[in-house]
């Protein structure tokens, strides 16, 4: 039998409890924006953006990148993107604290892969609390950590947690990172179960590849604004580019380790620290760097467009690949698009009209795996034109095997077939193209190439061609061969249509005699 006085401590305790309990629920620290560097004069928190590091700081005040801004707007995403250095995640995880601490908040920290704690930002957010000096507020497990006013953060992967994830309810921040590894099918998970009222994607991310699932979703549509280092806004998103130069915290030694590689492996320089998408392995045919050079070459070198006016086309008769075409104009490439609607006879039809519209003097097709139908279709529509129309047999023997490359050694002893010889002659361009930019070597225009910046897929073109490698091997005696779309598909990759489109439009014929004289379209009803 429990004795008054035991009763009445248990009732005292209780009472504490309930007090406590309420004390937790009512807790919050505001915090405010300041426009200038001078702190709060009540319990608030300041947050301070800044272009340089100010002179003075103040305890009560939070100083972040002016590009980190973003992160305290009401948008359902918001996105960073850049390299290291940048203080992109200490500044997801400040201003996902300050949001805790100001009000209930309940945040699924997460990424497409999480096997253990270790692999999250649990640390991240642990040493923001600290630094913050909020310490006390917060109770920190190896699982979660909790705030007295409820507020939470969850951490879990995405892939191998899917129905843990659909089952989340009232999550108000979803904080992903290393969002670059994250796949369209949990980008389609994810997004629906992010539904409370007001709630928030945040995508935190080093771009690996611009056919990848986060740069298509959030990046793609608008790189113009990125390009021009300005940030992107709409009434869902808003999108930043943040590199090491927009952290004017940039840690000395970060700085000293940047400049060697810049200086050693410059290549991975633009992708660690300047957050340029990579796509080529050490047996990519075409280098990255030198497809970038290639971007605007003509304007950087001042060369006009001239010559043969060549359309390439990828039909992609089967299958899932998009159909796909490129157009240059002697050495400057003016138009790419790839497409997936319709079927393969609407795109003959719009490619042929495109041609015309362009003024094409030739237009290549790939001939490898089309139908008979199609082979019918396109004879039917030949010979309308003002263009010459030529299929591509990427099996065939090379072009002029006899004469000689780069030495003494003939075409067809250098190269397997037509296909690793076009794209290695194009691969040369690219080459020449990077030395003239870059070094300053003088090269004849015609054996150069320039891809304009305005074109539809110019950004998906680049890509593709840094994707494609060569196969080696015995079985090859030692000449050169590119690998199939088949060899692409095994390694998880798209066909790479635009790239195939541009090879052909590199691949017609010579021109015929007097084709320097303009073309009468008149004379075929096209005027």
């Amino acid at each position: 039998m429990m004795t008054a006085a035991a009763a009445f401590n248990r009732a005292e305790k209780e009472i504490a409890k309930r007090q406590q309990a309420t004390e937790d629920l009512d807790f919050s620290i505001r915090h405010q924006v300041l426009e200038s560097n001078f702190p709060p004069f009540d319990d608030s928190i300041g947050v301070m953006f800044c272009h340089k590091k100010p002179m003075v700081e103040y305890d009560n005040v939070v100083y972040l990148p002016v590009k980190a801004k973003g992160l305290f707007k009401a948008k359902r995403f918001k996105v960073f993107e850049g390299g290291r250095g940048s203080a992109k995640s200490r500044s997801a995880a400040t201003a996902a604290v300050l949001r805790c601490v100001e009000k209930k908040t309940r945040v699924l920290c997460t990424r497409e892969l999480q096997h253990s704690i270790q692999e999250s930002i649990h640390r991240l957010i642990s040493d923001t609390i600290d630094r913050l000096g909020l310490t006390k507020h917060f109770t920190v497990t190896n699982t979660h950590i909790r705030c007295k006013n409820g507020s939470e953060f969850i951490f879990s992967g995405i892939k191998n947690n899917v129905n843990k994830i659909k089952s989340m309810e009232d999550i108000d921040i979803c904080l992903c990172e290393e969002s670059e590894a994250i796949t369209e099918g949990s980008w389609r998970v994810l997004t629906p179960t992010i539904r409370a009222s007001g709630s928030e994607i945040w995508v935190i991310f080093n771009a690996y590849d611009v056919m990848d699932a986060t740069y298509t979703r959030f990046i793609t549509h608008c790189l113009a604004e990125l390009n021009l280092d300005r940030s992107f806004e709409d009434d869902l998103h808003i999108v930043e580019r943040m590199n090491y130069p927009d952290n004017p915290w940039f840690p000395y030694e970060l700085q000293l380790e940047m400049e060697k590689m810049k200086e050693e492996h410059y290549r991975d320089y633009l992708h660690v620290w300047m957050g340029e998408p990579v796509g080529a392995s050490e047996n990519a045919i075409i280098d990255p760097l030198w497809v970038r050079a290639a971007v605007d070459a003509h304007l950087k070198l001042g060369f006009k467009p001239a010559g043969v006016r060549s359309l390439g086309f990828d039909p992609a008769d089967t299958g899932n690949d998009s159909k796909a075409y490129a157009v240059r104009h002697g050495s400057v490439v003016t138009h790419c698009r790839a497409w997936f609607d319709g079927d393969i006879t609407d795109a003959i039809d719009y490619v042929f009209e495109a041609a015309r519209d362009l003024r094409a003097t030739d237009l290549v097709f790939d001939q490898v795996g089309v139908g008979a139908a199609v082979k019918h279709h396109i004879r039917q529509l030949e010979g309308r034109d003002a263009f010459t129309t030529t299929g591509f047999l990427g099996n065939d023997t090379p072009e002029q095997p006899e004469s000689k490359y780069m030495g003494d050694r003939s075409m067809a002893d250098t190269f397997r077939n037509r296909r690793a010889q076009a794209f290695w002659l194009l691969r040369d361009r690219f080459e020449k193209t990077y030395r003239a930019v870059e070094k300053g070597e003088y090269t004849d225009p015609d054996e150069l190439i320039s891809l304009s910046s305005d074109m539809e897929g110019v950004d998906q073109l680049i890509s593709e061609l840094s994707r494609i490698e060569r196969k080696r091997g015995a079985a090859n005696n030692n000449k050169i061969q590119i690998e199939s779309k088949d060899d692409m598909k095994k390694r998880k990759l798209k066909s790479p249509g635009l790239a195939d489109s541009l090879m052909y439009a590199f691949s017609n014929p010579p021109p015929r005699p007097g084709w320097r004289k303009p073309i009468d379209y008149k004379d075929k009803g096209y005027a």
